[in-house]
């Protein structure tokens, strides 16, 4: 019984709220003289460390900055010795669950902090990137699973979008507010999260482009499941230029690659804490 549970909310769960068909839009180059960049999602598997197609799939969203999330300390030694020349700078915070972060980036990094939460589940994580657009200030998020370890699998369930929402409003409450948010949701694109930074100007990039679109494949009983559960919301400060999901890896998440431009109504660059434009 609970695991035909598990089948029919985890599609229900990520996918209803997806949205009603939309026209997609069409890719675009970058406006000539406008600062462009890219940057890219990936959960890797906390288990996926030594499966070579997995990580090349890192390198193959050739983004330039590559956010991952369940980086384990075997996935950062793993990711440094294969990645060294092709992205310069590297940051890590490693745990041995789900719940460690990394990011690789051809731009220098700073670490502004990792933001814990009060129930233990996976802490987000603040970057700056000095891009040519500008230092922009990233927040990497994996909010909780469908099925938290301390209470029921109902009560988990009925929860896991007030709890997605204290999550996400926690993260964003330091100054100043990241441009970019982008990460694993573990809910779709109508979910609780996603819909309050939607409220508060951000725009899902994927979407745009490729709507309904599937980042994560799980097996359920009846067959495979997909949804899209892996995230790049950008703010009013950007353009997106294309966004789309690389079929690589063995993970059972897909990497998720967006090209953003500096918007032309932006006067100035995104700014770092210290007031820089990187």
């Amino acid at each position: 019984m609970l695991k035909h549970l598990w089948s029919f909310v985890t599609a229900t769960t990520f996918i209803t709220g997806s949205g009603c068909a939309v026209r997609a839009l069409e890719p675009r180059g970058p406006t000539p003289g406008v600062p462009y960049f890219s940057v890219a999602t990936f959960n890797v598997e906390l288990r996926s460390w030594d499966d070579a197609a997995t990580v090349e799939a890192v390198g193959a969203t050739e983004a330039d900055v590559v956010c991952m999330q369940e980086v384990t300390f075997d996935w950062e030694a793993v990711l440094r010795e294969r990645y060294a020349k092709a992205y310069p700078y590297m940051l890590f915070e490693p745990r041995k669950g789900a719940g460690g972060l990394g990011v690789l980036s051809r731009f220098p990094l700073s670490d502004l902090g990792l933001v814990t939460e009060p129930h233990g589940w996976h802490p987000a994580w603040r970057l700056g990137a000095a891009s040519p657009a500008g230092t922009i200030e990233i927040l990497i998020v994996h909010l909780r699973a469908l099925i938290r370890g301390e209470s029921g699998v109902v009560g988990s369930i009925l929860d896991v979008g007030a709890d997605h929402r204290d999550e996400i409003e926690l993260f964003m409450g330091e100054d100043p507010p990241p441009a970019l948010v982008v990460g694993d949701f573990n809910e779709g694109t109508g979910g609780d999260a996603v819909r309050y930074l939607e409220d508060l100007g951000f725009t899902n990039a994927l979407p745009l482009f490729h709507p309904g679109q599937e980042t994560w494949r799980g097996r359920g009983l009846a067959g495979q499941l997909g949804a899209t559960v892996d995230h790049v919301l950008f703010d009013e400060r950007f353009e997106p230029l294309h966004a789309w999901v690389v079929p690589r890896g063995n993970s059972d998440h897909l990497p998720v690659v967006t090209e953003l431009e500096l918007a032309a109504t932006t006067d100035t660059p995104p700014q770092g804490r210290d007031g820089s434009d990187g």
